[in-house]
Parts: C-alpha cells; sequence; structure tokens
C-alpha cells in the first residue's frame, strides 16, 4: 500500500511539473490562423524570441520533425566577433516527463533533453550556417552540419529513434540521447546566443 502511495504521488508529481511546464511554454502564443502572413515568424530588435510565441505546440512521441525554412536578407546581421559563432535557434523539440523538469529552477525542459537546429549568418562564407544544438541531460552539443544561401527555401528535418536512443539533424552523424521520455513540444524561432536581434529578424518557416 505504500509502494502504491509512493507511486501515485511520485506520477502526480510528474504530471503537474509536465502540465506547468507546458502552460508556461504555450503562454502567450498566437496559433498561425490569427496572423494575416503565417509563414513568416518575426523577431522584433531587442527580442530574442516573437512575442507572441509562434509555431510552438505539443506532440506525443515524435518521430520525426520537418519544415521548410527561408531566411531572408534581414538574417544577414552584425554582432561582433566574439558572438559571430553564437548559434540562433529555428526548429526544434523539448521533452518532458521527468520530475526533474521544474520550471521553477529557471531552466527550461528543453535545456535538459532538448534537440533543436541552430543557424547563424556566417560574413565570411556570406550564407547561413546549419547544424545541430542539442541538449543531453542538461549537457550542449553543437555542431555545424550545412548552410544554405540567403532567400533559399530550405528543407531541415530532426529524426528521433527512441529504440535506439539517437537524434539526427539534416542527415548528419546521430546524437546519442540517454532519457525515455516521450512527450515533447515544439520550440519556435529564437536569436540567440547571448544577444538580442540587432535589428527585426525573419524567417520562413512552413510546416
Amino acid at each position: 500500500m505504500r509502494h502504491y502511495r509512493h507511486s501515485y504521488r511520485h506520477s502526480l508529481l510528474i504530471t503537474t511539473s509536465l502540465l506547468a511546464s507546458l502552460i508556461f511554454l504555450m503562454n502567450a502564443c498566437i496559433p498561425d490562423f490569427l496572423v494575416s502572413n503565417p509563414e513568416w515568424v518575426t523577431i522584433e530588435a531587442g527580442d530574442h524570441e516573437p512575442l507572441p510565441k509562434r509555431k510552438v505546440g505539443v506532440d506525443l512521441k515524435p518521430t520525426e520533425l520537418s519544415a521548410t525554412v527561408t531566411f531572408d536578407s534581414t538574417c544577414i546581421y552584425d554582432i561582433g566577433a566574439v558572438d559571430e559563432q553564437d548559434w540562433n535557434k529555428v526548429i526544434g523539440l523539448g521533452f518532458v516527463g521527468s520530475s526533474t523538469d521544474d520550471i521553477t529552477s529557471g531552466v527550461p525542459p528543453h535545456q535538459i533533453d532538448g534537440v533543436r537546429i541552430g543557424w547563424r549568418w556566417n560574413p565570411q562564407r556570406q550564407r547561413i550556417d546549419l547544424g545541430a544544438y542539442v541538449y543531453i541531460n542538461g549537457q550542449l552539443t553543437s555542431f555545424k552540419i550545412a548552410e544554405t544561401p540567403i532567400n533559399q527555401p530550405t528543407q531541415l528535418t530532426i529524426k528521433v529513434d527512441y529504440d535506439r536512443k539517437l537524434y539526427q539533424i539534416m542527415g548528419g552523424k546521430p546524437i546519442a540521447f540517454t532519457h525515455g521520455k516521450t512527450f515533447a513540444y515544439k520550440t519556435g524561432l529564437y536569436f540567440g546566443g547571448n544577444q538580442p536581434a540587432p535589428h527585426q529578424i525573419r524567417v520562413k518557416i512552413v510546416y
């Protein structure tokens, strides 16, 4: 009986934490049908992400996240050499489902177990770098995978293999993960890194 009560309390704690996390993360999200130009997502100067949030939502055991993304000329920026290599983020998944996923800690679940595609302007190549940006049990792994020109629609794909516990991003080398979580939410467009958007940034994201 004690074991049952302990298990029940533990499950209730996880469920409560999950719901609180999702409410927090989806707060102030606006659906596409309420936007005049729904395919374009905009971050205003001085912000890190769209306000309200865009292109986010929940998913149960997602095996693939795919979108056609276009970076226009607003994605050309200069934030100085110190932060030039910082990754911005475009599409991704954050996984929830553990009693350790506590938003009151100040760490969002996608920075504990999450897989995202990073992007940054490469002034030397005059292109957008695309890369993996992955948290495994709170530890960050990031590396460049590909690049794309400005105004070129580009298919971005994240695959999740739960049996082998592997992420694969845009056909790059697989990244092993350790969690057993199957409840996820989509993360949206984000600028930074350390610095907010230096000017208005626009990205076309078509799911």
